[in-house]
């Protein structure tokens, strides 16, 4: 099988320009907090254009949520692709660890300007945390019903269950003093994760 092709300049420049204005809105978000921050002096912060700011990021959330776009693919694919024999619990507990508790986590517990600690420091993200939430919950109800042979309300019931833990757990990440409070909230997780195993591990068909 060929390789995929690498990315095209244009494709690479606009990765870079788009990380280089999540970069600059991170150091402003720590430094003046996020409501105080406004698109404007974002913009000028990265180098850009304030219509160019817009092309990449519609809204000042969209700035904070900027992985928005893997989390639901990412976790349908790492579900639906897990191998024969290991259960939905276990496939959602190893993405969880990938996409948000592993090294992620402890980048996050030293970036002030970072998703968890904006989330928790602000009402209106933790509101725009659910909506993200609900949304991925909603297409990954699809994925399961498809991939595992589930029932609708019982794929729904699954995939809200699992969003329901990566909110709470990018909740508590913000809230966490430092690295010392990670074991604690890797335990929590997995604990979570247990309450969930009844209605995920049934035998894939």
């Amino acid at each position: 099988m060929p390789e995929p092709a690498a990315p095209g300049l244009r494709e690479q420049k606009k990765a870079r320009t788009r990380a280089a204005i999540a970069a600059a809105a991170a150091v402003l978000f720590a430094r003046d907090g996020y409501p105080a921050v406004t698109m404007a002096q974002i913009a000028a912060q990265a180098g850009v254009a304030d219509q160019t700011l817009y092309n990449y990021f519609p809204t000042k959330e969209s700035l904070v949520f900027d992985r928005s776009a893997d989390l639901g693919p990412s976790l349908a694919a790492a579900l639906t692709g897990r191998p024969a024999g290991t259960g939905l619990a276990d496939a959602f507990a190893a993405w969880l660890d990938h996409f948000l508790l592993g090294d992620a986590a402890r980048r996050s517990v030293a970036n002030a300007g970072g998703m968890p600690r904006l989330v928790a420091r602000s009402d209106s993200l933790r509101r725009a945390l659910l909506d993200l939430a609900h949304q991925s919950a909603t297409a990954l109800a699809g994925e399961l019903a498809r991939a595992d042979g589930l029932s609708g309300p019982a794929a729904l019931a699954i995939a809200d269950g699992m969003l329901a833990v990566f909110g709470r757990a990018v909740e508590q990440l913000g809230e966490a003093a430092d690295e010392a409070a990670l074991p604690v909230l890797r335990r929590q997780v997995a604990a979570a994760i247990d309450a969930l195993r009844p209605l995920t591990d049934a035998p894939r068909r």
